[in-house]
């Protein structure tokens, strides 16, 4: 089964998408940058560590919606317009941010971003799927086979 949560200030993607498989469900977040929580989406932060955190809060934000957390990210591709100025505080806050649970991560350094961004993010995580019984056993489990 596949979930999409549209994004709150465009209609021309989803902000989330979830794709359920058997015992996990997989969670795409679209590029995420650094512009406040609730809007309007323009970065204006400074100085670059700021606008990395708020990338990172809009990230967490996005998992809350699907039941995630940071801790539940696998991957991250992280795209920085200034990748030798800028990738030392990038990756001071991506330790901070995902603390002991740090995933596969690729950081591309790029010509530009829009909303006057100097970094955005892409995120993957996986999560258990949520159960349809409470005790998840099978009834039937222990009754014995007969013929007839």
């Amino acid at each position: 089964m596949i979930q999409r949560i549209p994004d709150r200030f465009s209609d021309s993607f989803s902000n989330v998408v979830t794709v359920a498989l058997g015992e996990y469900t997989m969670i795409f977040v679209s590029g995420l940058v650094g512009y406040p929580p609730d809007g309007p989406v323009m970065v204006t932060a400074e100085p670059f560590e700021e606008e990395a955190k708020l990338c990172m809060v809009n990230v967490e934000n996005a998992l809350k919606k699907v039941g995630a957390t940071l801790k539940d990210v696998v991957r991250i591709t992280t795209y920085l317009i200034d990748a030798e100025r800028d990738y030392p505080t990038w990756s001071k806050v991506r330790r901070a941010t995902f603390q002991g649970s740090l995933p596969a991560s690729s950081t591309v350094g790029i010509k530009s971003l829009l909303v006057n961004a100097r970094m955005e993010i892409d995120t993957v995580a996986m999560i258990k799927t949520a159960s349809k019984t409470k005790t998840g056993t099978n009834k039937n489990k222990n009754k014995k086979k007969t013929r007839g």
